[in-house]
């Protein structure tokens, strides 16, 4: 056996448990799954002129089966006066609030780092007027027993966001903004309301369990050549 054959055995015993120990840390932490959630706020303003100038929200967030905890909740906003040809990089998740009435987790996240949006300061559904620092925000529910279980109305009643970024300011100061309100046609925000209004959430793509066993199998072909090579 020469040097670089002996070499090569090691090398790869290395490389199949490296791979073998990243499918256990995978197994260890199956308890975190990553969710993809989509929202469509229907601005009513459009419904004739242009019934797909919706603004959505598309993003991802892990969820802990084990705590209910939601985190890296992330993703973009698309601009619905722009005809949807601009979107707001959502990045940062500020606020997390547990609501046991409803049975789930109000999460919201934000374009800035500051949960300052609109005047006065911060983001209670309701405001319309900017805080001037270019922000902009969205609140999903997250049903902790089952986050891909479809709302309530009284869960759906509760989303909303808003946008003060350049692109869905009016007359300088006044934002888009959207959620179900109570008037009689259930419209809320800026702009004649946003209604209907719905999200979906889904289980995000991820590497099935015959992707590491064929990653082993092959890792296991590669030592098998080494040994026999080796014998030579």
């Amino acid at each position: 056996m020469s040097f670089w054959q002996n070499r090569s055995l090691p090398r790869a015993a290395a490389a199949a448990s490296a791979v073998f120990m990243a499918g256990a840390s995978v197994q260890a932490l199956a308890h975190e799954v990553t969710y993809s959630v989509t929202q469509i706020y229907n601005q009513v303003v459009y419904d004739v002129s242009h019934p797909d100038w919706d603004t959505t929200f598309v993003g991802t967030f892990d969820f802990n089966e084990h705590t209910g905890e939601v985190t890296n909740l992330m993703g973009s906003l698309s601009q619905a006066m722009t005809g949807n040809t601009a979107f707001r990089m959502l990045d940062y998740q500020l606020s997390s609030v547990y609501d046991a009435a409803l049975g789930g987790v109000l999460v919201s996240v934000f374009h800035q780092n500051t949960t300052d949006v609109f005047s006065g300061g911060g983001f209670a559904t309701g405001g319309t007027a900017t805080f001037g620092n270019q922000n902009a925000y969205v609140t999903i529910f997250v049903n902790t027993s089952d986050p891909t279980a479809a709302l309530t109305e009284a869960q759906t009643a509760r989303l909303a966001y808003g946008d003060c970024t350049t692109g869905s300011l009016m007359m300088g100061s006044v934002c888009m903004t959207g959620w179900v309100g109570t008037e009689p046609d259930l419209s809320g925000g800026t702009m004649q309301g946003t209604y209907p209004v719905m999200q979906s959430i889904t289980v995000a793509a991820v590497p099935e369990p015959e992707t590491w066993g064929m990653l082993l199998a092959g890792l296991g072909f590669v030592g098998l050549a080494v040994r026999r090579r080796a014998r030579r």
